[in-house]
């Protein structure tokens, strides 16, 4: 019993002293957005997609990249709307990485410079890997690591050089799953693991070098998006309690006030993250006990209606 006080005092005291990251001013906005340049890779839907209408209300000029032309279309009419000066749309398939910088030669042939880089495309992708064949394929794996890693990477390499040159600022979209462990998507979580290993380390060699770039990584949780809701169902939404369901457009504002405030880790829905990480820290047996809340059995009857709805809505390729 003793330890369960000790712990809920620790908790406690870790969640009054981790505050919410702080608010933005509007002088802000017309400084650090307005008139920037913002590549967005992932932004036809979800999170990119609002990412997009939000700077576009602060006067930015942003170039929209993702596999789909017709939906980045409706989103630069979006962005437009909202009030971006300008808006340039580039499709591209991440899965090709060696090509993957052209994306940053376009944007620097259309604007002339890069003021922030967002990387928050991903191929989700969710099933037990010890009975699941396709899981276990070479080129299914090396096809996952190209779209969520290796592209973060190699774009990363040829966007520095002009961050360098205008101070800018990269955003690198994770996961919780990148700080810990979840039974029913092994792939995503260790490409999400390889993320947050690389730009934390990048974070710290440009700290030493006093490089005028800065990178937030993005510990994002469950994010209530119009396309995961629906794949998800109401059998799939009510895993998750209501404080850790975030909101889209909250956690789009969020990534862009990261831009301006520049923290080494943009964590949303704040509470239940903070509390996910404490726990796994002080109780490494944490996700032991969840597992132990949803059998097998009802974890592949989930995972199944996920895998249907997603091919039904063509979401993320039937990934599920």
């Amino acid at each position: 019993m003793w330890k369960g006080a000790v712990a809920m005092v620790i908790v406690g005291v870790v969640l009054v002293w981790l505050q919410y990251p702080r608010a933005v001013s509007q002088q802000e906005y017309l400084d650090h957005i307005k008139d920037k340049v913002v590549v967005i890779c992932g932004a036809s839907s979800g999170i990119g997609k609002h990412l997009a209408y939000k700077l576009g209300e602060q006067g930015a000029q942003i170039m929209i990249v993702a596999r789909t032309q017709s939906k980045l279309e409706k989103v630069k009419e979006g962005a437009i709307a909202a009030g971006a000066k300008r808006v340039e749309i580039f499709p591209y398939d991440f899965s090709n990485v060696e090509e993957s910088g052209s994306v940053i030669d376009r944007a620097v042939e259309v604007f002339g410079k890069i003021d922030y880089l967002v990387l928050n495309h991903a191929a989700m992708v969710s099933g037990f890997v010890s009975s699941n064949a396709r899981h276990q394929e070479t080129a299914f794996i090396k096809r996952m690591y190209n779209i969520n890693t290796f592209s973060f990477f190699e774009l990363t390499f040829k966007a520095l050089p002009y961050l360098e040159k205008s101070g800018g600022h990269i955003i690198a979209t994770s996961s919780m799953a990148g700080e810990t462990p979840t039974s029913f998507s092994n792939i995503y979580t260790s490409t999400k693991h390889a993320v947050n290993g690389f730009f934390y380390s990048l974070q710290q060699e440009l700290i030493a070098r006093k490089s005028s770039v800065g990178i937030t990584i993005g510990a994002l949780g469950f994010i209530q998006t119009d396309d995961l809701t629906a794949v998800l169902g109401d059998d799939g939404i009510e895993i998750f309690p209501a404080f850790a369901r975030g909101d889209v457009r909250e956690c789009a504002k969020g990534m862009m006030n990261s831009l301006i405030v520049r923290p080494r880790t943009f964590t949303y829905p704040w509470t239940s993250n903070k509390m996910q990480r404490l726990l796994w820290f002080i109780n490494p047996y944490y996700h032991e006990m969840i597992n132990g809340q949803l059998p097998l059995e009802k974890a592949e009857e989930l995972l199944k209606n996920f895998k249907e709805r997603a091919q039904e809505r063509d979401f993320q390729k039937g990934n599920f």
